[in-house]
C-alpha cells in the first residue's frame, strides 16, 4: 500500500461525505416545504414539525438533532478532505488516524441512524407514527417518502464506509509494521 494511494482514497471519501451531506441538506430543505394533508387541512412539514400540536416536542428535538448531525458529517467530510489534501502526515500516523477516524464515524453514523429511527417512530397526536405519515400517499405526495428512504440509505452508507476506512487503516498499519520489522532484521545482519 502506497502513501499516495491512501491520500487519494481519503480525498475521495472526503468528497463523497461532503457531496452526500450537501444533498441531504438540500433534501431537508425540500422536505420542509412538502405539504402534509392531515385532518383535511394542508400544512407544510416545517409548520408540522416546529409549530403544530400534531407532533410532540421530542419529535421536533429529534428533527433538529438530525439536521445538526448532517452538518457534523459535512464538517467531517471537509476535515477528511483537508487532512488528505495537506499531505503532511507521515504514513504510520495517517494509518492510525484512519483507524480512529473510521471508528468515530461508525459511532456517529449509528447515533445518526438512531435519531432517524426514533423520529420515524415518534407518535403523532392522531396515534400513528411520523414514518407512517411519510409513506401514506393520502397524507403526503410521493417525494417525502423517497427523501425519507434516501435518508435511511445514506445512513446505511455512512455505517459501511467507516468499516472500509478502518480496514484500510489496519491493513496499512500491518504493512508498515512488517516493513519496519524487516528493516530491523536486515540491520541486525
Amino acid at each position: 500500500m502506497d502513501h499516495k494511494k491512501m491520500i487519494k482514497f481519503l480525498e475521495i471519501i472526503g468528497i463523497i461525505f461532503m457531496s452526500v451531506s450537501v444533498l441531504e441538506i438540500e433534501f431537508v430543505i425540500f422536505l420542509n416545504f412538502a405539504e402534509f394533508n392531515i385532518s383535511g387541512s394542508p400544512m407544510l412539514l416545517s409548520e408540522f414539525i416546529y409549530s403544530s400540536s400534531f407532533i410532540s416536542l421530542t419529535g421536533t428535538v429529534l428533527w433538529l438533532i438530525y439536521i445538526i448531525s448532517i452538518v457534523i458529517f459535512l464538517i467531517v467530510g471537509f476535515f477528511i478532505f483537508k487532512t488528505a489534501n495537506k499531505n503532511m502526515i507521515e504514513s504510520k500516523s495517517l494509518a492510525k488516524l484512519m483507524i480512529v477516524l473510521g471508528m468515530a464515524i461508525l459511532i456517529g453514523a449509528l447515533v445518526k441512524m438512531n435519531y432517524l429511527v426514533l423520529l420515524g417512530k415518534t407518535k403523532l397526536s392522531s396515534g400513528i407514527s411520523f414514518q407512517t405519515i411519510l409513506y401514506s400517499f393520502n397524507i403526503t405526495p410521493l417525494m417525502p417518502a423517497i427523501v425519507w428512504t434516501y435518508f435511511i440509505s445514506v445512513n446505511c452508507f455512512l455505517m459501511m464506509t467507516p468499516l472500509i476506512i478502518t480496514a484500510f487503516g489496519i491493513k496499512w498499519t500491518l504493512v508498515i509494521e512488517q516493513s519496519e520489522t524487516e528493516k530491523e532484521e536486515n540491520n541486525k545482519k
